[in-house]
Parts: C-alpha cells; structure tokens; sequence
C-alpha cells in the first residue's frame, strides 16, 4: 500500500514540476538553424533570388491596380487568377469578395490561415504609377498592404516550384475591407465551418510581431450653446470653453505604460468650432483616439472620459453629444507571448537580422480577428517602408526580399508542428 502511494506520489510531483516547467518557459521555438541547409529551403531561396526582377515587375503591377476599400474588384480578379495559376486545390470569390486559395495538407495537420488585404486606405484615387528610385519603389499603396501580396504570391509559387507537399491545410487569403475594420476577416472567419488552428496576418513593417488585439476607443464630442454676439456675450454658454476645459482633464487621465497587456494611450486629434471671430460659438466639437492593449483599461478610461464631458456640460450649461466607438475591443490570449508560434517568429527574425525587432501585444491587423475568436495570431511584417497610408509611400526593394524569406521559413517550420 505504500509503495503504490508513493508511487502516486511521485507522478503527482513528476506531472506537477512538468506544468510548473511549461507555465515559466512556455512552449519551443520550431526554428532551428539547421532548417536553412534542408533541400526544400535552399530550393524556395533559389527560386526567389532568381525571380528577382519578375517579383519586382508584380509588385509594381500590383499596386498600380487602384483598389480602394470597397472597389478590390480588379485586384480580386488578379488574385483568383494567379492562385488558379499557382495550382491550388481550391480557389473561389466569397460573398465579401475575398479571395481564397486553399492548398491542402493531410488530415494530421493544422488549419492555417495566411492573409494579406487587398484594399488602399486611398479614396478616389484612380491612377496609380510606381516610381522606383535604387532601393525604393514610390507610390501610394506600394507598402500597405501590396507588398504583402506580393509575398503571398510568391511564397505559394516558390513552395510549388520546390515540390512542397503540406502537412498542414493552407488558407491562402486577399481579403477586403481591412481598412475599414477588418470587415474581409471578420466576415470569413465569422462564415466558416471550419475550425482554424493560426491566423497569420502579412501586414505591418518588417520585424513588427503583434500577438495581441488593441483595442480602439474614443471619438467625437460635441458641445453647442445659444450663441451670441461678443458684445452680449457675458455669461452666455460657450462651447469653445467647454472643448477647452474637457480637454484639458482629459490629458491628466492616468494611462498604464506597463505591463504591456495594459498599455493605453490617447490623444486629441481635432478640434473645431464658431463661425465668426466676433461672437460665441454656437458649436464646437474635438476628436479622442483611444487605445489600450486591456479592455478593463480602455472601458475605464472611456468612463473618465464620458464623466469629464458631461461635468464640464452640466458646469457651463451646454448641451452634450457624445459619440464614441463601443465596437472595437481589445483581446489578449493568454501565454500568447510564450507560444511555440511567437517564439518561431521571433528566431526566425533574428537568424535573418531583422532590424527594429518589436515584439508586443499591440496589434491592428487582420490578426485581431482571430485574437478575438480565441485562435492564436500574429502578422508578418511586409518590408521596411515610409509614410504609411500618404500618397507619398515608400517600399524597400530588399525589405521584400528580407519579408519573403521570413514567410517561407515560418511556413517550413510550422510543417514541424
């Protein structure tokens, strides 16, 4: 009898120290250097260093199909095209106007979603030419999100031409909308039947990995009053004292820093209001951005928010509006940081020499999406880029070159899992 209870014993202790191991270190890393010297991934570099200049060519092609948040028609038709191209087992349009190319693995193997949006923050925008200059390709979109699909593209072809056969089930993704709230992701994931292991978002500078959603808060507050001309304006309600005032209070809100998966920031963008220099204003109105990597804290500081608004209407006598975003929340998967996922990323970055690694919680990308439906995600930054979402954008070449073989090794690795 005593020998079996400390048989039990041990097991207990055994399994107890194992979880207490797993808990502090988390999971492994699936990349070893090692990987780099297999066939297949000297097959895939290969391939892409001597593509070079054909990749380039479909990347300014690309980007010179306008695609505006809810006009990816002719990109989307692109798209189709080329993953039917590639030799993908399944390739469709959805309802949204997503599209999807589904390269399948074995039965054994993970669900894997791998996106990139198709659509520009660029309005009205119809004409597009791409300037290249040395290293740099110029051009509103060149970075976000073309270059992503450019490395969509490539990855798949590379994979294809080295005789790649998948464990894992790939679902190759052009979505639309991401602009506009991720609305492409969201209604994908929120169609499927099928259950998804890892959402993988390209999108984002190179060497940017984001394991968490940040949430977004805030928006416009409006004050009016009566009016009145300067010469009749003693104790009339004025609006503009009140923006002044709310403002001011507004900054002295405390805002965690740290840890990170509370992090929260805000900041007044705009600010308007009167019609005339002479007299008070009947309306004036300012802009909150709001973000927080917690939840608990964005819903507490748009509490403060609301309470500082409404006290200054009720102490000045001007009538409120407020509206504030309530949609966008923040979502954290616990142990995210410590994944097998993350920590792949991580490794592969620093064995190719990333520069300005960051590592954070603080994402907005399609990988959200999957964060909020508790699947484990991170975004693939695209190349090293600047003026981000101005008609003055600019893509490094060799950034692209540096993101493709980011994307092909993670894919090789994940093979491991």
């Amino acid at each position: 009898m005593k020998k079996r209870f400390k048989f039990r014993l041990f097991w207990v202790c055994f399994f107890s120290a194992f979880l207490l191991i797993v808990n502090i270190y988390g999971e492994e890393s699936l990349f070893k250097p090692e990987i780099i010297n297999s066939h297949l991934v000297q097959k895939v570099f290969s391939f892409i260093e001597k593509n070079r200049e054909n990749i380039i060519k479909e990347w300014i092609f690309l980007t010179e199909i306008p695609a505006p948040s809810g006009h990816e028609e002719k990109r989307a038709m692109y798209m189709k095209k080329q993953f039917e191209a590639c030799g993908l087992d399944k390739v469709f349009i959805d309802s949204s106007g997503n599209v999807i190319g589904i390269w399948k693995g074995s039965d054994r193997g993970k669900k894997i979603i791998m996106s990139a949006h198709m659509d520009t923050v660029f309005q009205e925008v119809w004409e597009i030419k791409v300037k290249r200059d040395g290293n740099l390709l110029k051009a509103p979109g060149i970075g976000d999100d073309t270059a992503s699909l450019t490395n969509l593209l490539w990855s798949i072809r590379a994979l294809k031409q080295a005789g790649f056969r998948p464990r894992n089930t790939y679902y190759f993704l052009g979505t639309v909308g991401e602009e506009t709230g991720f609305i492409g992701m969201q209604a994908f994931l929120d169609a499927a039947e099928e259950k998804f292991d890892l959402v993988i978002a390209l999108d984002g500078d190179l060497g940017k990995v984001h394991y968490g959603a940040l949430g977004f808060g805030g928006g416009k507050i409006t004050y009016r009053g009566p009016g009145a001309h300067t010469m009749q304006s003693r104790g009339i309600p004025s609006p503009n004292l009140a923006v002044a005032r709310a403002i001011e209070r507004i900054y002295k809100i405390k805002l965690p820093s740290e840890p990170l998966e509370k992090w929260t920031i805000l900041n007044v963008g705009m600010i308007g209001g009167g019609k005339v220099r002479n007299a008070v204003s009947q309306e004036s109105y300012f802009t909150v951005d709001l973000r927080s990597a917690g939840q608990d804290e964005l819903e507490r500081a748009q509490e403060m928010i609301r309470k500082i608004c409404r006290d200054v209407s009720s102490e000045l006598n001007v009538k409120l509006e407020m509206d504030l975003n309530e949609d966008s929340k923040a979502y954290q998967i616990p142990e995210a940081r410590e994944s097998f996922l993350v920590k792949t990323v991580v490794d592969i970055l620093r064995y190719l020499e990333v520069k300005d690694m960051e590592v954070d919680p603080l994402g907005s990308t399609e990988a959200n999406v999957g964060i909020e439906k508790g699947i484990l995600s991170v975004n693939l930054g695209r190349t090293y880029g600047r003026y981000k979402h101005s008609l003055r954008e600019e893509a490094e070449i060799s950034g692209l070159f540096l993101a493709l073989k980011q994307t092909l090794l993670l894919i090789c690795c994940l093979e491991q899992k």
